[in-house]
């Protein structure tokens, strides 16, 4: 199964207490996680943020990013221009390129899409639900 992390899970695991969840679905076999260069810029750099550090310890920060650091990350090569927001259209280009299962996220500009070609577009209790 291929999926995509939209950024602010995970961000929100490098806040929250659930990285124990994050770290079950990395130890599914058949779940496979996958990048782009823009993705992981977006959360290593807000990882970074002078506002952020108060919230995730540099243990966290380092899981997460060594989480990161096994995604195989990808090359977009198509241009999606179907989310109304505009800065998010990178992760449905994501998703098309490597024709993702699920893109997990928490953001309404993509949960309201539900479906985008193949992938189905959920937030990570949904997805979490789904596994079970």
């Amino acid at each position: 199964m291929k999926i995509i992390l939209d950024s602010n899970i995970w961000i929100s695991f490098a806040i929250g207490k659930r990285l124990h969840e994050m770290e079950y679905v990395f130890n599914l076999s058949d779940i496979h996680i996958y990048m782009c260069y823009q993705l992981f810029l977006e959360v290593s750099t807000t990882l970074r943020k002078p506002k952020l550090q108060k919230y995730v310890s540099p243990e966290r920060r380092k899981v997460l990013l060594e989480y990161m650091a096994i995604c195989p990350i990808v090359t977009i090569d198509v241009q999606a221009t179907r989310c109304r927001d505009p800065k998010d259209n990178f992760l449905l280009s994501l998703a098309q390129t490597v024709q993702a299962d699920f893109l997990i996220t928490g953001d309404n500009d993509l949960l309201v899409l539900k479906r985008y070609f193949g992938t189905v577009i959920i937030s990570f209790n949904d997805f979490i639900s789904f596994l079970k």
